[in-house]
């Protein structure tokens, strides 16, 4: 769970009012509210639970304003739901906004940034921090820049083909698990931090990526559009012989196309992969 104070930590707020309990306040959506309608006394369609933004106009707003009338407004906007209110451009907070903040107890940050640039990049970093998540175990692999997921059964060989696919200069996002979020619609895949750039490989043990095949070999992210499953090469067993049909695999209400492909020590996995 996000906390308003990460929120300040990762943008570099100054906090200027909000006590532990306040700063602690749970963030939940991702979306943000200006609430130049709100400040004038319509609340039809105000949401309690957004973050708070105040620039220029808004101020220019209260500014101009009977400052009783914007105090009593802000007493409402500063709901106990509210996460945060962030006022940019290092505007000078009016008395009538401060009271307000101090007996509401919200939280209340400062900057110095633009407001829409502000607002577009909490709403990136707030989709992606609340984004929902799950971990698989497969490797995770970036191959002419598209997201490859490779499952199978352990001792199937996936980190083998993995290893062979970096060879041939491929990059390695994850081995044996790969963390994976639902942002805005794309399947991200990352790699515990624990883990970054390490693989396993049967009978020769942990080996460092970088060092062998050059930093180069190796990246924080993907966009995964892929899944391959391994499986072994059975001849009773029917599969997709023409690439007529294609399969799909649902991960975080996500759907992606799905290849099984079968494998056999005559077989060159990482060019048919490719």
């Amino acid at each position: 769970m996000l906390k308003s104070i990460e929120l300040a930590n990762h943008f570099g707020f100054k906090v200027i009012n909000g006590d532990l309990s306040a700063l602690n306040r749970p963030v939940t959506v991702a979306e943000l509210d200006r609430p130049g309608l709100e400040l004038l006394g319509l609340f039809q369609f105000y949401e309690k639970d957004r973050i708070i933004l105040l620039g220029n106009k808004e101020m220019a707003l209260i500014q101009d304003s009977d400052p009783d009338f914007i105090y009593h407004n802000c007493l409402k906007i500063f709901a106990p739901e509210c996460p945060a209110v962030v006022i940019t451009h290092n505007n000078p907070i009016p008395e009538c906004l401060m009271r307000a903040a101090r007996e509401t107890n919200v939280p209340l940050f400062s900057c110095d940034r633009d407001t829409s640039e502000l607002s577009s990049s909490i709403y990136i970093y707030l989709s992606e921090a609340l984004a929902p998540r799950t971990a698989m175990h497969a490797c995770l692999l970036e191959i002419y820049g598209v997201g490859v997921l490779l499952m199978g059964e352990s001792g199937i060989g996936k980190s083998e083909i993995s290893l062979e696919l970096i060879r041939k200069g491929h990059c390695l996002v994850a081995d044996d698990r790969v963390d994976i979020a639902d942002v805005r619609g794309k399947l991200i895949g990352t790699c515990p931090e624990t883990i970054y750039g390490m693989m396993e490989v049967r009978g020769i043990g942990i080996i460092n990526v970088s060092r062998m095949f050059g930093v180069n070999s190796l990246t924080k992210r993907s966009h995964i559009r892929l899944l391959i499953n391994l499986v072994p090469f059975n001849t009773e067993i029917p599969l997709e012989r023409i690439g007529m049909k294609t399969d799909h695999y649902e991960i975080l209400n996500e759907s992606i196309p799905l290849i099984r492909l079968p494998v056999s020590a005559a077989r060159s996995m990482a060019e048919i992969i490719e």
